[in-house]
């Protein structure tokens, strides 16, 4: 729309009005440019000031409630600025946190706790306010509403994980407890958790926390979930192993190859499947002496074997295990597929069977050390579980270890089954 201003008396009032406009907002704008000034030097009179020009400021308010509460100077007028900034804006949390902080110094703790509460009400999925009300409420022993706070940081702030969950465990020392009021629904989360357990060796929690890990039905990168088999080994929770095992092949169907059968207790015999390194099939470790390495060239059945080059250097074994949960007093038969190439030694290697607790007792099964060079041959032996063996250990060993060793070993097709008689 256009005005016409060709008339004197037009042009005139639309002058004056413009005068006028300019007239009422000048001491508006000086104002809030003045207030903002003192404001950026925040001593105690450039702020006292800057409220005087602008008593509706709440931040000019909070600034000055800070100044007086830090300085020590006053306070209650400390608190006095405080309400009125929350008072002008009740949407800014870190209004309220300052409040609920002098109520703390003045040991009013009751509305220390309501401006905290304030606080999360007015910005209820930020980290940082979250994390401030959680440790509140903690520190109250108020864990009904620290543990939901906590449940923010949690979710929203993934660097603050790892101290969160510490702290609500020291706070709680409930595995349920933690579920039901702190922990998020995902795996990321749980599995936070449940390393905190296995580290701490807390083995019952531990248990719970792969329950309801499990009970999410989702799927995880399985070496995660190592550690927790490692602790259930290591403190005799055979069957809490076996059982954690076969949910995480319920969840994850690329564990379910990795299962032990009725015709073969031994986990990837034929090194077909990757090497998982952990769980229940084979573990391995670098030696800088015995190479292992997957070989689809040379194999006694299926497509691959197991490779080990000694490199004639003092190797006490070959660096590959496995554990194997079996029944206490019973008959089994061993067996596996070798060949060699060039083994140049005084003691080769040899397949042993122990009991993996009682290492100071006799091998159940020790074969000959295998020397020279042969084609693939099947080595063989059955044993009788003692009264209190329910989990084997069957490695690559050299007894005696001493003697430097070189050339290359294969090993395929590794069994181990319950014996009829």
């Amino acid at each position: 729309m256009q005005i016409e201003l060709r008339s004197p008396l037009r042009r005139f009032c639309f002058a004056g009005t413009c005068l006028i406009v300019i007239g009422l907002y000048l001491p508006f704008a000086g104002r809030a440019y003045l207030g903002a000034r003192l404001a950026a030097k925040p001593d105690l009179p450039n702020l006292q000031k800057a409220v005087r020009l602008e008593p509706s400021n709440a931040e000019y308010r909070a600034l000055l409630g800070r100044n007086l509460a830090l300085s020590g100077a006053s306070l209650d007028e400390a608190i006095s600025d405080y309400r009125t900034a929350v008072h002008l804006n009740p949407y800014a949390a870190r209004y309220w946190l300052d409040l609920a902080g002098a109520y703390q110094v003045a040991g009013r703790i009751d509305e220390q706790a309501q401006s905290v509460e304030q606080a999360v009400e007015a910005d209820p999925t930020t980290p940082n306010v979250a994390w401030e009300a959680a440790n509140f409420f903690l520190i109250q022993g108020n864990l009904g509403k620290a543990l939901p706070y906590s449940r923010v940081v949690l979710a929203n702030d993934p660097d603050a994980v790892d101290f969160a969950l510490q702290l609500c465990w020291r706070a709680t020392g409930d595995a349920n407890q933690m579920f039901d009021l702190a922990l998020p629904r995902r795996t990321d989360l749980y599995l936070s958790f449940l390393r905190l357990l296995v580290s701490k060796q807390e083995v019952a929690a531990a248990e719970s926390a792969w329950d309801h890990l499990i009970g999410l039905q989702q799927t995880f990168p399985p070496k995660l979930a190592f550690p927790y088999f490692r602790l259930l080994l290591a403190k005799q929770e055979v069957t809490a192993a076996k059982t954690a095992w076969q949910q995480l092949a319920q969840v994850d169907p690329e564990i379910q190859p990795y299962l032990p059968s009725r015709e073969n207790l031994i986990v990837n015999g034929g090194f077909e499947e990757n090497l998982l390194n952990g769980g229940f099939d084979w573990w391995y470790e670098s030696n800088q002496h015995s190479a292992l390495a997957i070989d689809t060239d040379q194999f006694y059945g299926g497509t691959r074997s197991l490779s080990v080059t000694f490199d004639g250097r003092n190797a006490p074994d070959a660096g590959i295990a496995q554990l194997i949960p079996v029944k206490p007093d019973t008959d089994y038969e061993f067996s596996a597929e070798s060949r060699t190439q060039d083994i140049d030694s005084a003691s080769g290697p040899r397949f042993a069977i122990t009991d993996a607790y009682t290492t100071t007792t006799s091998s159940y099964v020790l074969t000959d050390d295998l020397l020279g060079t042969n084609p693939w041959h099947k080595q063989q032996a059955r044993f009788h579980t003692g009264p209190s063996t329910n989990l084997l250990l069957l490695k690559v060993i050299r007894q005696p270890a001493v003697p430097l060793i070189r050339g290359k070993l294969w090993i395929d097709d590794v069994r181990l089954v319950e014996s009829a008689n």
